[in-house]
């Protein structure tokens, strides 16, 4: 589906676009819309087209010029027209569909993607290396994550990084309660072998696939945030927090751990995002403010922090509480930060933060949305 409130253009490789998922559930109607800007103006959906033939499509990655959305039997790649239409460019055969497919580039063309499953009892996942030029399969197989018998796995992004693929994953007993612990498994970029598994027990849950949840600073220091609230990996027994692999290494830095349990008053995180410099957008659940399960998704529950990695200084942003955390976080082609949030008083809006100043000001906002669900830079 498709909204058009812009003058035609056509699309190229430069031109900043941005696809946009709105969701209203009451009307059975998911359209995504692409636009040029986030920072300014109102749109408006009254003119929204569905995609033909591809009901519930799920956005998986974008580059350059085109978009991924993966639907029942297919991961499917689209242009933008002249119209801002979704024009389809090729296709092949998915790993299934799910709600967070896990995806990252090897380099410009190749991408590595597993469309589902997300959670398996034998810790066995299908891949594919799909070349995005011409769309087709490079390689399918499978890696295994290292767990205890009888228990689930359930990675939670692939992170593209010198040489090596890194995957966080979720290590949870046969009732889905994850252990007391936060795993990475480190495979070879070039055969997808399994190298080492690296385990520490400050936090539990790195990261989820439905949020941001990494940022790679620009000395090369990787940091992973944890999402191990009851909405997203069940385990609150350890604190939510922010930790480091640094450049060059495939350990993690015991020296660091940025504890935001213990910073903000027992509430736990759920993504994080790189906005320049030292700066990250962390995404918090208010844990008061959680009363039963649903809320997580659909309470006004969620609030933002400017955490800064490197003197560990927090800041809250001034920002309405939101509801659906799910991609809410997106990082604009001129470095600045848009944030999605769908407010109680009903209005659905980009706040849009700057890293050189701080500051957070109101961007595009949305009039007839019941809320926004998803953002992504292509």
């Amino acid at each position: 589906m498709l909204l058009s409130c812009e003058p035609k253009k056509a699309s190229t490789a430069d031109e900043a676009r941005y696809i946009i998922a709105i969701s209203q559930p009451s009307k059975s109607y998911y359209p995504f819309h692409v636009v040029g800007d986030l920072e300014a103006g109102q749109a408006e959906i009254s003119n929204a087209k569905q995609i033909a033939d591809m009901p519930n499509s799920v956005f998986v990655t974008g580059k350059a010029g085109f978009v991924l959305l993966n639907s029942k039997e297919k991961l499917i790649k689209y242009s933008v027209g002249g119209d801002n239409a979704l024009i389809p460019e090729g296709n092949v055969p998915n790993t299934g569909l799910l709600g967070g497919p896990i995806s990252a580039f090897l380099d410009e063309s190749r991408l590595l993607v597993s469309t589902a499953p997300r959670q398996v009892s034998d810790s066995l996942f299908a891949y594919q290396i799909v070349d995005t030029q011409n769309m087709t399969v490079e390689r399918s197989g499978q890696i295994r994550l290292q767990v205890s018998p009888g228990s689930m796995a359930s990675p939670s992004m692939y992170i593209v990084r010198e040489g090596k693929v890194l995957v966080p994953y979720i290590h949870a007993d046969d009732q889905n309660h994850a252990f007391p612990k936060a795993s990475v498994a480190v495979f070879n970029a070039e055969d997808m072998r399994l190298e080492k598994t690296i385990s520490t027990e400050k936090t539990a849950c790195l990261g989820y696939s439905v949020v941001s949840s990494h940022a790679i600073t620009e000395n090369g220091d990787l940091y992973l945030i944890s999402s191990n609230s009851n909405y997203w990996g069940a385990n609150e027994s350890l604190p939510s927090g922010i930790v480091r692999i640094k450049s060059g290494q495939t350990d993690f830095d015991e020296t660091y751990f940025l504890n935001l349990t213990a910073r903000l008053n027992g509430n736990h995180s759920g993504g994080m995002i790189f906005a320049g410099g030292n700066k990250v957008i962390v995404q918090v659940f208010e844990s008061k403010l959680v009363k039963s399960y649903g809320d997580y998704q659909q309470g006004f529950v969620i609030s933002y922090y400017e955490a800064d990695l490197q003197t560990q200084a927090l800041r809250k942003l001034d920002l309405p509480l939101s509801k659906y955390p799910r991609r809410a976080l997106e990082r604009l082609k001129n470095g600045k930060v848009a944030i999605a949030v769908n407010a109680e008083n009903g209005e659905n809006a980009f706040y849009i933060y700057d890293g050189q100043t701080g500051g957070v000001k109101k961007g595009l906002v949305y009039r007839d949305a019941e809320y926004l669900s998803g953002v992504a830079a292509f």
